[in-house]
């Protein structure tokens, strides 16, 4: 056994407490989003102001997550877990107690930086105390909490907020976090992800790619509502740009770059970033796509829906373990293919969904989905981080980090826009097939004469004006059913558009190292 590789039973003990903190953190991302409305009547602020508290959330985690490789080659796995750990909790603390919307802001940036740190360096911890031969098994069980914290998150803010109020969504993080925290400090074995080296900080290099990642996710993120091709997205992008060329000028140049660009010599880490995309299309799409179709279109509360998304969740939850083992055994190429395949299948199988669809036409993709994306994920991680040397796998993680979080918002942002254009399309032809003149609008006309419209503001409606209100309804929610229908498929298609680049994934030669 290496000298970085735990022994005994205490390395299983490591790992659940890397877990925790993972767990914690993906789940803060997704549980506030069902609060807010909560918050914004709290402080007396608009709905433009109170979407910065995931907002600026979210950037703070994508720019925290580049430095975890050049802090953990100082300070060692160890303190920045749990450093990161204690920013996490203090941010939860002061959330909860927030004074007033400034304060809010300000502590979900400290707690996003924390977070943001920890996903990343709990991944180098777990490759650091396990051998190659062992990193599927131990990252599937570590990514468990990485999968399941997206699809509760809701779920849980919802039941918290209802049952409670807003704050508790953050200080329920106190009691996890500090317990956590002991027990990182009393189990967790202090190694240095490299011997003490006085590398220079690469300052230039982490302005540009911040600038890239904040105004490219600015644009992602805002682009809907302000429009695509308004001055702020295109000069939102135009920054992402310069800022992205830049910054790979730069890393080209210094001696000690953010990221070294020879890590991309590693095939099966350069398809891995590049795979990124097609994998949070899969794991971020669906749990996008079918909470909103079964609360705008059927019509759940929050705490319904998430009662849906649950067997998803525990699909994910049993199958990244098993995913795991089966990466430690076979060509992570075969298994990626197959799970992006699967994954893939799942999408498409959402094609036909309907307001009126049985508990099995929901539930079985889900199912289906969760075993695709174990076998995306487990096998994908563990190729990549037993691809690059052992000094390098902070760097990697934080990166692969950061490219999963960047294909999330992307795969996200072209969703939203393809439901909202394509339901537009599907809601002009089929209103020319309802019009005045047409049988159906008659047919409508006869069956709506009866009903009473309160909002129709004490105006007496016609036969033929109810007809109109009844078939605009009509036509606006059978074309929201079908661009739903034609999302789901857009996202099966994006996700199998990533099968050519899983069959390059090379053979594991990390043992032979």
């Amino acid at each position: 056994m290496t000298e970085t590789t735990a022994s005994g039973q205490r390395r299983w003990v490591v790992l659940g407490i890397v877990m925790m903190g993972t767990f914690m953190a993906i789940l803060d991302s997704s549980i506030v989003n069902v609060a807010l409305p909560h918050m914004m009547s709290a402080f007396g602020v608009t709905r433009d102001d109170i979407e910065w508290v995931s907002t600026a959330f979210m950037l703070a985690t994508a720019v925290a997550m580049p430095l975890v490789g050049w802090i953990a080659g100082k300070v060692g796995h160890k303190l920045l877990y749990l450093v990161s750990l204690v920013l996490f909790t203090v941010g939860s603390l002061v959330c909860a107690l927030a004074w007033s919307y400034d304060a809010l802001i300000v502590a979900r940036v400290v707690q996003a930086i924390g977070g943001g740190a920890i996903q990343p360096v709990g991944m180098a911890i777990v490759a650091d105390m396990f051998a190659p031969e062992e990193r599927g098994r131990a990252l599937g069980i570590w990514g468990t909490g990485v999968m399941v914290g997206p699809a509760i998150g809701p779920t849980l803010g919802g039941y918290l907020t209802d049952w409670f109020n807003w704050r508790v969504i953050f200080s329920i993080n106190l009691p996890f976090g500090v317990v956590t925290l002991l027990a990182g400090l009393a189990f967790m074995p202090a190694r240095r992800g490299i011997a003490k080296q006085r590398v220079p900080f690469d300052v230039w290099g982490f302005i540009f790619l911040s600038m890239a990642l904040i105004a490219g996710l600015l644009a992602l993120s805002e682009g809907q509502d302000e429009g695509w091709t308004s001055t702020y997205i295109m000069t939102c992008l135009a920054l992402t740009v310069i800022g992205f060329v830049l910054f790979l000028a730069v890393e080209a140049s210094v001696e000690h770059p953010l990221l070294p660009l020879g890590m991309f010599k590693f095939r099966n880490f350069s398809v891995s970033m590049a795979l990124a995309i097609f994998r949070a299309v899969g794991l971020f799409g669906g749990v996008f796509l079918l909470p909103i179709f079964l609360e705008s279109l059927v019509g759940y509360t929050t705490i319904q829906t998430g009662l849906w998304m649950m067997p998803g969740a525990a699909a994910v939850g049993l199958t990244m373990p098993i995913a795991g083992r089966l990466a430690d055994r076979y060509n992570a190429k075969w298994l990626v293919a197959v799970g992006t395949v699967i994954t893939a299948v799942s999408m498409v199988m959402y094609g036909d969904l309907d307001p009126k669809s049985s508990a099995a036409v929901i539930i079985v993709p889900q199912l289906i989905r969760g075993a695709g994306l174990a076998l995306l994920m487990a096998p994908l991680l563990t190729a990549a981080l037993n691809a690059v040397p052992k000094h390098q796998v902070a760097t990697a993680s934080s990166f692969l980090n950061v490219a999963q979080r960047v294909g999330g918002s992307f795969g996200i942002a072209v969703l939203n826009s393809y439901v909202t254009n394509v339901a537009f399309k599907h809601a002009v032809r089929m209103g020319e097939q309802v019009g005045p003149q047409s049988v159906e609008f008659g047919r409508l006309a006869a069956r709506a004469s009866h009903l009473a419209f309160p909002d129709s503001h004490g105006v007496l409606l016609t036969g033929p004006a109810k007809g109109m209100v009844v078939a605009s309804q009509i036509v606006h929610n059978k074309a929201m059913v079908l661009a739903f229908d034609n999302a789901f498929v857009l996202a099966g298609f994006i996700v199998l558009a990533g099968l050519p680049l899983s069959l390059m994934l090379a053979p594991n030669t990390s043992r032979r190292r």
